[in-house]
């Protein structure tokens, strides 16, 4: 009888010894000040994860502390001063030295980019058909990016900068020719700046493609806190919501449905960092080029 007692009290308190090692907040950088429409969308994720599969723990709050460059994050997340969880690229460097949430959090869309470029120049990319062919033009790209690695081992001329909206402004000028922008990236951006930037828009006959995928990261102690995420992801999956989510969220919405890409030039490149957690061919958890109906020109 005492066993028993006992085992029962272990059930009703489990929850709360867990939640003794999760935080009641939860720290995150402040998302840009214009149109950061994936802020939203991995901040909603991550509650929705939480809240899935809280078994009756408190989900921690989120606090947005400030607006940070990806190198400062990094650094912020493995010492814990700032902040406590943030979405990134998948790297070698950062499986290391922090503790991944093994599920991709786009399915990879992240790494399928339409160009967005000025108006004037559209035609010319249309004889684009091969690296080799877009070697000929420069690249806006975030100079913090994992996606400015993969493009420079490709061989392909960058123009970097560090802020985000110096890039539309750096291509607007002329000063680089063309930004790669994921699918949902792309349609997004160009409809909250087309007052701002009447000479862009987005080359929709063309698409680059590279196994790239963004997780949630933890330092390595917050291991209760990844399990719990990776709980409610999964359960997500299993019931369909996490597709859902993505197919109606503002963030990602406008890259569904996938087939309106099928027939478009496809242009391939490896990552070498590569996929870090699953493999890029489970179907569980990426897109694959089929989905979207592509084919090599």
């Amino acid at each position: 009888m005492k066993l028993m007692s006992l085992l029962w009290l272990v059930l009703c308190i489990w929850p709360s010894l867990l939640l003794a090692e999760v935080k009641s907040e939860l720290r995150i950088p402040k998302g840009r000040e214009v149109h950061d429409s994936a802020h939203d969308y991995f901040t909603d994720l991550m509650l929705k994860a939480l809240n899935k599969a809280a078994r009756g723990r408190p989900v921690p709050v989120l606090v947005p502390t400030m607006e940070m460059a990806q190198q400062r994050i990094v650094r912020e997340l493995k010492s814990g001063r700032t902040i406590d969880i943030f979405w990134l690229g998948g790297t070698r460097e950062r499986a290391m030295d922090l503790l991944a949430i093994p599920i991709p959090l786009e399915r990879g869309l992240i790494g399928y980019r339409q160009f967005i470029v000025r108006k004037d120049r559209a035609a010319d990319f249309d004889s684009v058909n091969s690296i080799a062919d877009l070697a000929r033009f420069k690249a806006c790209v975030g100079s913090q990016w994992v996606d400015a690695e993969i493009l420079k081992n490709a061989r392909l001329t960058l123009v970097t900068s560090v802020g985000h909206e110096n890039l539309f402004k750096q291509l607007a000028a002329g000063r680089c020719d063309y930004f790669p922008r994921a699918v949902h990236e792309a349609k997004n951006e160009m409809a909250n700046r087309a007052a701002e930037y009447p000479e862009l828009m987005v080359y929709d006959r063309l698409l680059l493609h590279y196994p790239f995928a963004v997780y949630f990261f933890v330092r390595k102690e917050d291991r209760e806190l990844a399990d719990w995420l990776t709980q409610g992801l999964e359960q997500m999956i299993d019931t369909g919501e996490f597709l859902a989510n993505m197919k109606t969220h503002p963030h990602t919405r406008l890259a569904f449905p996938l087939n309106n890409y099928a027939n478009k030039r496809l242009l391939t490149l490896p990552n070498p960092d590569g996929p870090q957690f699953a493999e890029e061919k489970n179907l569980r958890y990426w897109f694959q080029p089929a989905d979207f109906g592509l084919t090599k020109p």
